[in-house]
């Protein structure tokens, strides 16, 4: 059974139609990249995994269980999110900020103990973060806050991570820097990610299978080769690309 499975789901906004009949599995420790042009429905279709929005027809089930069944509280759990913005810069410790992810695993009126803290003190020196955890968030640079929060997420201890356009606002370093901790983690913990991400070659670099969508409907999936090819990428983003072969892993990669 995968871990997470859509079934025809739709969403209309207005009598717009913004995700199209969508279906599609996730197997669990896989990471599979979603990508498509603006528009094309990709955010949509991370609110409505994680329980934000409401599909206006069709199913998704995570472990099985239709996700609109699921509480908050139990989702997260289970599923951690991590949108472009990151965390927004409050006044509060780097240590504070990532403790929060424990969050979800806590009683009613429960405070963190031994173990949670513990926990963030591991995960802050697994992500780099161990120098900053007395640090404000707020005096921290988009990258660097990008950073706890993946450290935040890891302290969640998800069994799947939606990552919603995380690079956008990064330096290339900043960018190597975050999905690799995001890979890093994925092997080692048999972590499923669904990423919505612009830039092909970063997709193709660090996903084992895309899925690509236009006008709010699945268009293609399959591996970068089946993905990453001239005809289909002119047909769904009216561009002419150049095809080329990355250096070491030999994926495809385009330029422009």
């Amino acid at each position: 059974m995968p871990l997470l499975d859509l079934q025809n789901v739709s969403k209309t906004v207005d009598e717009k139609p913004i995700v199209n009949q969508v279906s599609f599995s996730v197997q669990k420790g896989k990471s599979i990249g979603l990508i498509g042009p603006n528009g094309a429905g990709k955010s949509t279709i991370v609110k409505l995994i994680s329980g934000l929005e409401k599909p206006t027809n069709g199913l998704i089930q995570l472990m099985g269980k239709d996700v609109q069944q699921w509480s908050v509280k139990k989702l997260a759990q289970h599923t951690a999110v991590l949108t472009q913005e990151g965390l927004s810069p409050y006044p509060i410790t780097v240590f504070d900020a990532v403790l929060m992810g424990r969050y979800p695993h806590l009683g009613f009126f429960q405070r963190e103990g031994k173990k949670d803290f513990d926990l963030v003190e591991h995960v802050l020196e697994t992500t780099g973060l161990t120098a900053f955890k007395d640090q404000m968030l707020d005096t921290l640079s988009g990258g660097e806050r990008q950073r706890v929060a993946i450290a935040k997420a890891m302290v969640q201890q998800p069994q799947m991570l939606l990552l919603d356009e995380p690079t956008t606002f990064l330096d290339i370093g900043h960018q190597k820097n975050i999905l690799n901790l995001v890979k890093d983690w994925q092997r080692r913990d048999g972590l499923t990610v669904l990423m919505v991400l612009h830039d092909l070659n970063l997709a193709a670099q660090f996903c084992d299978e895309l899925i690509l969508m236009n006008k709010g409907k699945v268009v293609d999936i399959g591996s970068s080769e089946q993905i990453i090819a001239k005809e289909t990428l002119e047909q769904v983003y009216h561009a002419n690309p150049e095809i080329i072969r990355h250096p070491k892993s030999n994926i495809p990669q385009i330029l422009l």
